[in-house]
This record gives C-alpha cells, sequence and structure tokens, in this order.
C-alpha cells in the first residue's frame, strides 16, 4: 500500500495556512477479498480495493468535516477550500478540539498487525478451505439437511493520521474469517446455527474440519428443544452470551453515553456495580490482539485502561470530546473512519478469566440454564432493566441435558453482575475482539411457559 503520511502532512499545512486554527487528516485504504459459497457452488466473489480522506478542522470553537475518495491535487485543493468555508458557518462548541497536546504518541512495542503472507494466497486456496468446512459440516449428521452457505472474508487495511500538533502516524493491518451456517431438522422441526474462525494471520485460523463440524455440532444440539416454566435459577452463560455482557458494561461506561445520560452507571466510578470476582480491561496494546493498534483514532498513544476492578467501576472510557464534556482525561478510546467524526469504541475488551474449569461450573448447578444465545433488543441503557429472548440448554444435576427455547432471560444488569458467582478459565479472543469467559449467576428470572 501506499505511504500516505507525506500527503497527510501537507494538508495539514494547507489547512493551517488557510487559517484553520487547528485540523487533522484521517486516510483510510483497504483492500478486500470475499466469497460466498453453498453446497460447494460458489454464489459470490468480490474484491474491492477503496481509500478515502477527511479533514476534520477547527475554528473559533466550531468544526467542520469533509471527505472524498479523490486523492487528486485539484480535488483535495478544493476540498481544503471547501472545509474551510464550512468551519465559518458551523456553530461552535468548547469542547471541540483535538486531543491534548501530551496524551498523543504510538505504542512502541510490537503488535504483530499484519501478515505478510496475506496477500499471497490465492483466491482458489481461500474457497478450497471453506468448501472443506462446508462438507465437514454437512457430512457430520444425517440430520443436517441443508446449507445456508459458507463465506470467506479478508482484508488488508491501513489507517493514516496527522494533525497539526505535529502528529503523524500510520500504520497496516489484516484480518481473515470463514464461517460455516447449517439447517438440521427432525420430526418436522428446523433449526439453523453455525460456527466461524477470525484471526490476523492466516495460518492461525481454525482447520476447516474443525469449524465444519462444530457449526454441525451446534445446530444438531438445537433439535429436540422444549419450554421450560417460568422460574428463578442459576444460569451458566456460555462465552459467546458472556461477552455481550462486557459489550454492555463497555457501553454504559463510555464518556458519550454519560454526558448524554443514557446510561445506569451514571456517577458510579469508585462505586461496586459487580461482584468481586469481575474484572474488565480494554488492552490495545495486546501483541496479535484482534484490535490492537499504536495509536486510537486521534492520535492518542494506546495503553490499557481498567474499566472494572474486582468489582469497583474504575474508569470511564473517553475520546477526547466527552472527556471534555465530563471534565476527564480522554482514555485513547477515540474511534472513527475517514468519512466520520471521532467516537468512543472499544480494543480488546476482555473480562479477566478465574481458575475454574467451566465443566466444574456446570458440575457444580443441580438444576439451572445453560445459556448460548440471547436475541432480540429489550435492553434499556438508562435503567440497566434487560429483557431478551434466549436459548440454551437446561442443566440437571450437573450435566446439559435437553436443549432449551423459546425463553426469555429477565433482570438488570447490575444484578446479574453482582450475582456472578463463578468466572471460568475459558477465555480466548478466538472470535472476535471482545471476550469473556464462562460465567455462572448465582439466580436469574427465565420467563418461559
Amino acid at each position: 500500500m501506499q505511504d500516505y503520511r507525506n500527503l497527510a502532512a501537507e494538508l495539514v499545512a494547507a489547512l493551517k495556512k488557510a487559517g484553520a486554527d487547528a485540523c487533522d487528516v484521517y486516510i483510510g485504504a483497504t483492500t478486500r477479498f470475499t466469497t460466498q459459497l453453498r453446497l460447494g457452488r460458489i454464489e459470490k466473489l468480490e474484491q474491492a480495493t477503496s481509500k478515502g480522506l477527511g479533514l476534520r478542522v477547527f475554528k473559533n470553537g466550531a468544526t467542520a468535516l469533509t471527505y472524498t475518495t479523490d486523492f487528486g491535487d485539484r480535488a483535495v485543493a478544493d476540498l481544503v477550500r471547501e472545509t474551510m468555508e464550512i468551519v465559518k458557518v458551523s456553530n461552535p462548541d468548547k469542547h471541540n478540539g483535538l486531543a491534548p497536546k501530551d496524551a498523543l504518541g504510538a505504542f512502541d512495542g510490537k503488535l504483530n498487525l499484519y501478515d505478510e503472507a496475506l496477500e499471497a494466497i490465492p483466491a482458489e486456496k481461500k474457497i478450497d478451505l471453506v468448501r472443506e468446512a462446508e462438507d465437514a459440516g454437512r457430512a457430520y449428521d444425517k440430520r443436517i439437511v441443508n446449507s445456508n452457505g459458507a463465506r470467506w472474508s479478508d482484508s488488508r487495511g491501513q489507517l493514516t493520521l496527522a494533525n497539526s500538533d505535529g502528529f503523524t502516524g500510520q500504520y497496516k493491518t489484516t484480518s481473515a474469517s470463514y464461517s460455516v451456517q447449517l439447517l438440521a431438522e427432525a420430526d418436522g422441526v428446523k433449526h439453523t446455527d453455525g460456527w466461524y474462525s477470525f484471526n490476523r494471520y492466516f495460518d492461525k485460523l481454525d482447520a476447516p474440519k474443525a469449524v465444519g463440524e462444530e457449526a454441525a455440532r451446534r445446530v444438531v444440539a438445537r433439535l429436540g428443544g422444549r419450554k421450560i416454566k417460568s422460574q428463578i435459577a442459576p444460569i451458566v452463560l456460555d462465552p459467546q452470551v458472556s461477552s455481550e455482557l462486557v459489550d454492555i458494561v463497555f457501553g454504559a461506561a463510555s464518556g458519550t453515553s454519560i454526558f448524554r445520560k443514557s446510561s445506569f452507571l451514571i456517577d458510579k466510578t469508585g462505586e461496586q456495580i459487580a461482584s468481586p470476582l469481575v474484572t474488565i480491561l480494554d488492552d490495545p496494546t495486546m501483541s496479535d490482539g484482534p484490535a490492537s493498534r499504536p495509536f486510537d483514532a486521534e492520535g492518542v498513544r494506546s495503553m490499557p485502561v481498567t474499566i472494572v476492578d474486582k468489582g469497583v467501576l474504575k474508569s470511564y472510557v473517553c475520546d477526547s470530546y466527552s472527556a471534555r464534556r465530563l471534565g476527564l482525561k480522554t482514555t485513547g478510546h477515540a474511534v472513527r473512519g475517514y468519512s466520520s467524526i471521532p467516537g468512543v469504541g472499544s480494543t480488546n475488551l476482555f473480562m479477566k478469566p478465574g481458575a475454574t474449569d467451566p465443566k466444574e461450573i456446570i458440575a457444580g448447578v443441580r438444576k439451572g440454564l445453560y445459556l448460548t444465545e440471547l436475541n432480540g433488543f429489550g435492553f434499556n441503557e438508562v435503567t440497566g432493566d434487560l429483557s431478551r429472548g434466549a436459548s440454551g440448554f437446561w442443566i440437571e444435576n450437573g450435566e446439559k441435558t435437553y436443549p432449551v427455547q423459546e425463553i426469555t432471560i429477565a433482570g438488570n444488569v447490575t444484578k446479574m453482575l453482582r450475582d456472578i458467582a463463578v468466572v471460568g478459565s475459558d477465555l480466548n479472543f478466538k472470535l472476535g475482539s471482545t471476550a469473556a469467559p464462562t460465567l455462572l449467576i448465582s439466580e436469574a428470572t427465565i420467563g418461559g411457559a
């Protein structure tokens, strides 16, 4: 990919010369390859390259953002002029501005963000990989009657950022993933489920046979689902569900949510909001982390941030704008694209694991629910009240017995966090940038028949 650092610096200089009080230039470039197969036949094959640059200008307390995908000299010169015209008619806001100068910089450790080998892997090999995964899944059990498709996606990207306080930075990333979705049927009832693998590095993806068979195992396990009576019982959260709980905490701790008064964590820093077993961190400096980066979207040096420490809310997470609104310091959580202003977003977000094997957690439950999926949107950000559709498996005498469907989980997120009784040892980032181990919540309200 082309080095855009000189272009970014030149545009910063042009904006300053045109009268900007402060400014930054964000340039993104991406190459993507995607293929979709179903029953072994290619349904979609796409390769695309895109790039764009955004100019953000501050003048007399006002800000303006413009962007373009045309990098020609005339186009960017016109964009500079237009941006300065727009900022003149924009409304001032005393909280506008770049990130503090003393927070700028780049993490200088090894992050392992880019797989040099990915570009050289032929499309045929990627297609064969997803075909093999789908075939392995379809052959796993005779009750698997169809496929909803297998998909491959990879990307190579580059981010370049420069601002008028002297910061210039650039880094490259890669990612690769593939998935299989299958359909199983028994007694006239059909279910779908799937599985996937994700990594920055091609050679660290799970084997296609493993992905296909896990997709098959999961969909077959859904067959024969039953309803259960409404009750209060312990629930064990599968890591895919517990990671959603961590996402909820991050969203509630977002500086944007706090200053907009749309969070159940307003004025809660320093308070016990969860079980002492719960520690939640966001760490953009993890080597080979799925969302690691040397700096955020405002050029703030990456650093780990502890959000919850042994159940105590330690920090809100902020970009520079939300930090100024709250009288706080940015935590380096700005995210943006070339066509948008910065907002607050997570990187490698996770709950620290405990020491208990997930099998031991299940074995310790006499009667309860192993929760594998939440669906729907029944969550109140202001109160923390939650009521969502769910499915999973019923636990009897320490063993998963039969699948459970058409139920709801209801309660308050803060109570759920405080009722976490055991934290599992099975943390990993194999499925994305937000991760959590298996959790046992001592009691929850299950809505059933």
